[in-house]
């Protein structure tokens, strides 16, 4: 037995009244007047220390009345550790930071420190779940685990966050939230729900996806705000890398300083490089600030940035040049790469290597023993397989002078002759929206009015002579015949020319737009001219789903994936894929926004739709007054004191009854 205001308790010490009423013997104060006393006995009074109790039932029926009365106003209630666990107070989900910002001076031990108290404070009543967040929610406690074993709940805490670490995942605040509010499943039902986010609550975390959602009204958000010591900070991330230039002058940088930072002084130099090739200068609090990295030359592949005291977001990662090779043949004779009438000699000319592409031309007369990646044919020939090799996947781009070769790919009946309208034709119409035109998609490669082609072919269909069955037209000349016709044959690509690109045939191979259709035509292939998107942590690989790949990651840890399987970058560094006999290294940096490290006020989070309730209102109670919380609420269900006072009125009653009857028998006669 229990008591909600244990000092009422007192109050029965009140039941010496009536024992002391009871053995007052009052004389009789009326005065009967009689003739003589002649007769009457003298009786001497009785003293008051041998008078006795004579009406029993009615004294213990008013010191029950009384007892009854005390225990009443002090609010008795029953609570053992069976009904403590069966009445839970309120649903409690501790989040904490785990991103890469909370690197930063002891934030995280600070944080961990933070969740325990937390813990501890909570009472045997609450049902208590634990999550980490970074770029996801990470739950390491669930609300179901606490319904079973809530003892445990400091130890699963203890042993689950010692096996984490801060992540180099960006905070990702908004999708936590949003996943957060599920974990509050059905055991939590008609319960006070309330979140714990525990976080350095810096300015680059996300927050915008809250905008989408409606917050549930009785979900509220405390926000414990672990702050370092100084906000000073410098931070360092890629703003841009020409692949057209040499590794030292494409790489260039953004550089910043927090707003009212102590901090000026920088140095920025390539990992390991000596100091006379290191950028030193100053940058004002609140400034950003562009700068093209310093020579390098070790080849090193990790620029670092010095000056302040937390480096997590002061190295940026370089991958070397990695030109990915291109198998090109072209089925012709070798001697005609110097003659300058010929279509090799543009062709061997205009692929050359770039930082991201590395062409080889091999000539001969006949297809290569190792299958090519483009083809190019400028004869009638067909050479043996050349079928089974577009099929497969190829990508075959030919210049016909008769239609043997184009009735052996397509199967159509079509007919090649040369035009003899005696005058040169221009390109009237081109689908630059076209994948295999997709450079001419640039207004700035869109004029093909300067283009003549001297010599063409008339390509029909002969049955329907008015069209070009089965191939589609990419691009006519002004005279309404096709200059450019593509076809899908099994897996691979057919491109067929009315027209060569040498001097003989056209001004192509002389113009600016040769070089941008040639790799247009190699990124159809499957080989992009263009530069490797910047990855940050989080980032998918790219990949080739058709393959497999072993990706060796910068702690060198190795992951085997099967084709189709993706890699999520989780750190920052260079990561390494190996795909057969080719490999290649990819940099994955650090987010840029998780450098912005001026924390926010909580505030800004009700912006979004968030109810807000502040952490001192949850952690100013003692262990007192959350024991005192925990008892009025277990009383208030109980309800022990109506059912006294139903006995009090009882007893009442019928001490009222018995109290009248005695009266009356005790009255003179």
């Amino acid at each position: 037995m229990s008591w909600l205001f244990p000092l009422y308790l007192a109050g029965a010490a009140a039941i010496i009244a009536p024992i002391l009423m009871h053995l007052r013997r009052r004389p009789p104060q009326d005065r009967v007047e009689f003739s003589s006393l002649l007769f009457l006995d003298a009786q001497t009074p009785v003293p008051v220390s041998k008078r006795k109790l004579e009406n029993w039932l009615l004294l213990l029926l008013r010191c029950l009345a009384l007892i009854l009365l005390a225990l009443m106003f002090s609010r008795p209630f029953l609570q053992g550790d069976d009904t403590a666990a069966e009445s839970p107070h309120s649903a409690t989900l501790i989040l904490v930071d785990r991103s890469a910002s909370m690197r930063r001076a002891d934030l995280w031990k600070r944080a961990v420190t933070e969740a325990e108290k937390l813990v501890k404070e909570a009472r045997i009543t609450d049902r208590v779940a634990i999550a980490a967040f970074d770029r996801e929610l990470t739950p390491l406690w669930t609300f179901e685990e606490d319904r079973s074993t809530p003892a445990d709940r400091l130890t699963a805490l203890q042993t689950r966050l010692a096996a984490l670490s801060p992540s180099w995942s960006g905070t990702h605040l908004d999708h936590a939230l949003i996943a957060a509010v599920p974990s509050f499943d059905s055991t939590t039902t008609g319960l006070q729900k309330r979140i714990h986010l525990i976080s350095d609550l810096q300015e680059g975390t996300r927050l915008d996806a809250l905008r989408s959602i409606a917050w549930p009204a009785g979900l509220a958000l405390s926000v414990h705000r672990i702050d370092p010591p100084s906000n000073d900070n410098l931070s360092v991330t890629l703003a841009a890398r020409d692949t057209d230039e040499g590794m030292e002058s494409a790489v260039r940088l953004r550089l910043s300083n927090t707003r009212d930072s102590a901090l000026r002084d920088f140095t920025l130099a390539w990992q390991d490089a000596p100091k006379s090739q290191a950028i030193t200068a100053q940058l004002p609090p609140g400034a950003s600030r562009i700068l093209s990295a310093p020579p390098n030359a070790t080849n090193a592949t990790v620029l670092t940035l010095t000056g302040d005291a937390h480096d997590f977001d002061n190295r940026v990662f370089i991958a070397p040049p990695q030109p990915r090779e291109v198998r090109i043949h072209f089925l012709g004779k070798e001697a005609t790469r110097d003659e300058a009438a010929s279509p090799l000699y543009y062709l061997a000319r205009a692929l050359q290597p770039t930082t991201t592409l590395a062409p080889v031309l091999t000539v001969d007369e006949k297809l290569p023993a190792q299958p090519a990646d483009v083809l190019f044919i400028t004869g009638s020939a067909a050479p043996a397989g050349l079928r089974d090799y577009v099929e497969r996947g190829g990508f075959l781009v030919t210049v016909p002078e008769d239609a043997t070769l184009l009735k052996e790919l397509t199967g159509l009946d079509l007919t090649v002759t040369a035009d003899t309208g005696g005058d040169y034709r221009m390109l009237a119409e081109v689908k630059t929206e076209h994948p295999l035109l997709h450079p001419f998609a640039d207004p700035k490669l869109r004029d093909f009015t300067k283009l003549r082609f001297w010599k063409h072919r008339v390509i029909r269909d002969a049955g329907t002579p008015a069209r070009t069955s089965g191939l589609e037209t990419l691009a006519t000349f002004d005279n309404g015949h096709p200059a450019i016709l593509s076809a899908r044959i099994g897996k691979g690509t057919l491109i067929v020319l009315a027209s060569g690109w040498h001097p003989a045939d056209s001004q192509l191979a002389l113009s600016t737009k040769f070089v941008p259709l040639l790799y247009g035509w190699l990124a159809a292939a499957g080989f992009s001219h263009d530069p490797a998107a910047t990855l940050f942590v989080g980032d998918t690989l790219p990949l080739d789903a058709a393959q497999a790949h072993t990706v060796t990651d910068p702690e060198n840890k190795t992951h085997a994936l099967k084709p189709g399987e993706t890699f999520t970058a989780a750190q920052i560094g260079l990561h390494k894929v190996q795909t057969g006999a080719q490999t290649r290294t990819i940099a994955v940096n650090l987010t840029p926004e998780e450098g912005r490290v001026l924390p926010l006020e909580p505030p800004k989070l009700a912006e979004h739709g968030l109810q807000l309730s502040s952490a001192a209102e949850t952690t100013a109670a003692t262990p007192a007054d959350q024991q005192r919380l925990t008892a009025t609420d277990t009383e208030q269900r109980q309800r022990s004191w109506w059912w006294i006072l139903t006995a009090l009125l009882a007893v009442l009653l019928l001490e009222t009854a018995l109290a009248g009857r005695s009266r009356q028998v005790m009255a003179p006669a």
